[in-house]
């Protein structure tokens, strides 16, 4: 792979090894998937990754072929991802979960990488795939087998801007800054999870579906109004129509109780300012503030508490290494959290 620019090209490959080339790298760039192609020596593809930490956005163009992923054995579980894939160019045929979805350019559909699944490309293609840790995306919408393969239209509103914003967000990455890229990444990741999870307002039973979209309701207001310090679950509850017991219990399926949620958002968004070098003639305090924190001492050991380091230590480090930046944004609820635990 280029490292340089992230691609993998079959542009300067003899005719004869691109097919080879092609299986080998979608292989150990997209999580093991199996490739076949009939094009043989015409065939020719391209692969754009661009790394968001923990997402990632992908595009694909390639030749006609097929490609597979079969179910992990025990030995080659890691991080499994979910693709939402966009079709930008050309047709795809994706089946999973007993389901097949067509998509033509405009459409989505998410595949998981945890379980097999196929897809079929009978003409030249260009696919804008996002790839989202599952963890992550199961936090906003619940199970997933609900929604493997299942085709969200270019004619849905909601399917339409996303698809919009995906395209342009891919198009544009390498000229947007690291830091501004991360927030429109997160923006993608709820503009996905509110297309998919409208997709179920027809034909979901009423319990699973209220539930689940009462936690993503929830989340959401949570992150528009942590700077807000006096942000409890009382207001919340209130927010949705619903009583403070039932929010908790809503909250209960992703382990956390929902001042946990709050606390570990708060602290979550304070490191990525902390480790944004635009933001550095920001002053802590003003960071912790902006945020909700109302007390810098306990914010102080509570950022500790999460990131090993207080907070000034953690900037420091975070501007000379912009690494750090992936730790800060990895550590969310849903992820394999790279916070400890808050107490």
């Amino acid at each position: 792979m280029d490292q340089l620019h992230n691609l993998v090209s079959t542009a300067n490959v003899s005719p004869g090894e691109r097919l080879r080339f092609w299986r080998t790298q979608v292989a150990s760039v997209l999580t093991n998937l199996e490739c076949s192609s009939e094009a043989g020596d015409r065939f020719q593809g391209s692969i754009k990754f661009h790394s968001t930490c923990p997402t990632s956005l992908i595009v694909v163009r390639a030749s006609t072929h097929n490609i597979s992923r079969a179910t992990p054995k025990v030995g080659q579980l890691g991080e499994e991802h979910i693709f939402v894939c966009l079709q930008t160019e050309g047709e795809a045929i994706v089946e999973q979960d007993c389901r097949q979805a067509k998509l033509n350019p405009g459409d989505m559909a998410m595949l998981d990488t945890s379980q097999s699944f196929s897809a079929s490309f009978p003409g030249d293609i260009e696919q804008v795939v996002f790839s989202v840790p599952r963890k992550l995306l199961r936090q906003r919408v619940g199970a997933l087998e609900r929604l493997t393969a299942m085709t969200i239209s270019s004619e849905c509103p909601l399917g339409e801007i996303a698809g919009q914003f995906l395209r342009s967000f891919a198009n544009d990455f390498d000229r947007i800054r690291a830091p501004v890229s991360q927030r429109l990444s997160d923006q993608a990741l709820d503009l996905v999870s509110m297309v998919f999870m409208s997709s179920l307002e027809d034909g979901e039973p009423r319990s699973s579906l209220t539930r689940s979209v009462l936690a993503y309701r929830g989340r959401a207001y949570i992150d528009a109004n942590l700077g807000n310090p006096t942000l409890s679950p009382p207001d919340i509850a209130e927010h949705l129509g619903i009583s403070k017991r039932y929010l908790s219990a809503v909250f209960a399926g992703d382990g956390l109780s929902v001042e946990r949620f709050i606390r570990e958002r708060r602290l979550q968004r304070c490191a990525r300012d902390l480790s944004d070098s635009a933001q550095a003639i920001r002053s802590i305090g003003d960071i912790a503030f902006g945020w909700g924190f109302n007390n810098l001492t306990h914010f102080s050991q509570s950022f500790k508490s999460a990131f090993g380091q207080p907070p000034r230590d953690f900037r420091r480090q975070a501007l000379m290494n912009p690494d750090r930046r992936a730790d800060a944004d990895a550590g969310r609820p849903g992820a394999d959290l790279k916070l400890r635990a808050v107490s």
